[in-house]
């Protein structure tokens, strides 16, 4: 699961096929196909999309089959993720949509802003209202916030900071991202820092000044 949280699947499939070697071995059903799942996602990373796919949805099934509904919500989004890259954004669309109702359903909100941040940028990918995409985003801003989930946030904020960039609000997004980038103190190899150091950068080099604090934006009951 870290190396889901740090976007580094290289590894994983090691960690995973030990984790169904000894669940096949000792008859645990349930940890076996979350090693499934991970599998899953990690193919998916590597490109193998066909098999990534029949591993997560394979997983998935095996899960439910047990009777357990936690951490569907994450898997869901990854799946969600892995059909998007695929090209079948409508099944990905509905798969996301099932890991909102399921979080909805049993109150397991710990990935909800990741799953938002999912949902937006497949709505985004299809064309859909601009406004639509930046509610979704900015609500997913606020609950990694009031959940203290900085990761999550600064996965929201590039994105909803991209958006911005292309509507000519790059200022605003230039003292967004800046806003949540420097309350981290380690971590910068990691792919989420990486992108958004990339991001501040390309920000910075348009020759952006952030908005002043009487300016500032303000996102739910935060300035930034």
């Amino acid at each position: 699961m870290l190396d889901i949280f740090r976007r580094r699947p290289e590894e994983t499939p090691s960690y995973a096929g030990r984790v169904v070697s000894l669940c096949d071995e000792y008859g645990f059903p349930f940890w076996a196909a979350g090693g499934h799942i991970l599998n899953g996602w990690a193919a998916s990373c590597r490109g193998e999309m066909e098999l990534g796919i029949e591993l997560l949805r394979d997983g998935l099934a095996a899960w439910r089959s047990t009777g357990a509904r936690l951490w569907l919500p994450i898997f869901l989004a990854l799946e969600a993720e892995a059909r998007a890259k695929a090209g079948h954004s409508e099944t990905a669309l509905q798969v996301i949509a099932e890991a909102i109702q399921i979080s909805e359903e049993t109150g397991e909100r710990w990935a909800i802003a990741e799953v938002l941040r999912i949902q937006a940028g497949l709505l985004q990918a299809i064309g859909r209202p601009t406004d639509e995409v930046e509610a979704l985003l900015v609500n997913s801003l606020q609950i990694a916030r009031d959940q203290q989930a900085r990761s999550w946030e600064l996965r929201t904020a590039c994105d909803l900071a991209r958006l911005w960039q292309h509507q000519g609000r790059g200022a605003e997004a230039l003292r967004l991202i800046q806003t949540i980038y420097h309350q981290f103190t380690e971590g910068f190899d990691t792919a989420d820092l990486v992108d958004a150091e990339a991001l501040l950068v390309e920000l910075e080099c348009a020759g952006l000044r952030p908005v002043d604090q009487a300016h500032a934006v303000v996102l739910g009951d935060q300035r930034y």
